[in-house]
């Protein structure tokens, strides 16, 4: 299965509704699809439920400080089933490695010269189960220098995270149903960035789906850290 996390709708930065964009995934041959909307701090109303794709519910924080990351997260963590940071000031990029509450690092290197991250972050996104994100997005609206220097970041980070075995995602970040891409192709972005084929397609398929599922349990209560309730009719 193949899920691209990070895809706005015209619930917050993008051009397109559900509607299109889930037609668009399933022509694409993706199988979930991760719709974000940012937290302003009204009320959250998820997505709805669609048959012909799994549909995640995904939050981005856009915190101006690690102060204000730990407050929203604290505030949102339990009513989404994704919880994603937008990147790119390296203090907020710690903090969100260093909160097991948070899911998903995006674009770390955003606006930067160097990757955003370090070997004391990556460890601590290792340790916290937090998840790098490698946005295709980042790459197809740069250009020349800006690109060279969004490349090389990411290629520097997932070099850290194979050396300190912290979770790689690659998404789309799309704003467009335009902008979006088959699960393999997100995944070709990524090994061409330095990672074993086999592990590239993980960060659009297992990986995800992992973290989808280990959340959804949890929301519904039927996992704590360390201890999850099994089905036995499923055994």
């Amino acid at each position: 299965m193949f899920y691209d996390l990070h895809v706005h709708t015209v619930l917050s930065i993008g051009e397109n509704a559900l509607d299109e964009i889930s037609g668009f995934a399933r022509t694409l041959g993706l199988d979930g699809l991760g719709i974000v909307r940012y937290y302003t701090g009204a009320r959250l109303e998820q997505p709805p439920r669609r048959d012909d794709i799994d549909v995640v519910d995904v939050v981005m924080l856009k915190p101006s400080s690690p102060e204000e990351l730990n407050t929203l997260a604290e505030k949102v963590r339990a009513k989404t089933e994704i919880l994603m940071v937008h990147g790119g000031n390296y203090d907020v990029n710690r903090a969100a490695c260093e909160n097991p509450l948070i899911d998903v690092l995006c674009h770390p290197e955003l606006g930067r010269g160097d990757s955003g991250l370090d070997h004391i972050v990556v460890k601590a996104a290792a340790d916290n189960q937090v998840a790098v994100e490698i946005n295709f997005r980042e790459v197809l609206d740069s250009y020349k220098r800006q690109r060279v220097h969004i490349l090389s970041g990411m290629r520097k980070n997932i070099k850290l995270c194979e050396k300190y075995g912290a979770k790689i995602v690659t998404a789309s970040g799309a704003i467009s149903k335009w902008n979006m891409r088959p699960g393999r192709d997100l995944a070709a972005i990524t090994h061409l960035l330095g990672l074993e084929l086999g592990k590239a397609i993980d960060t659009v398929s297992t990986v995800p789906e992992d973290i989808v599922k280990t959340n959804r349990e949890k929301l519904a209560g039927k996992r704590w850290e360390g201890v999850s309730i099994v089905d036995e009719q499923n055994e």
